[in-house]
């Protein structure tokens, strides 16, 4: 059974907590689903990290949320079809 969200975050993200529980809350909003796969989960933290290091971006605010939702569904067409495997795959289980 692949990993939930929230085991992929804190993998790449272990020690920041604020940070990783928005990319958590972007990511289950965006895509509305229990599983997603790594490369996708990946690139929306590698993206997170980024905005977070600009001095103007606070973690907690909501613009760095919506900036960060908006990504996470500019980059749904590269993985649409990993998408729909791991979809098949729970239907599986």
């Amino acid at each position: 059974m692949p990993p939930d969200i929230q085991g992929c975050v804190y993998k790449f993200v272990p020690n920041n907590p604020a940070l990783s529980s928005v990319v958590i809350k972007v990511l289950k909003r965006a895509f509305q689903t229990h599983s997603l796969p790594m490369p996708l989960v990946k690139q929306v933290v590698e993206r997170a990290l980024e905005q977070s290091r600009t001095m103007d971006m606070k973690v907690e605010s909501s613009s760095f949320e919506e900036k960060l939702f908006a990504y996470a569904n500019q980059v749904r067409p590269r993985f649409i079809a990993q998408l729909n495997d791991l979809r098949r795959q729970g239907k599986k289980w």
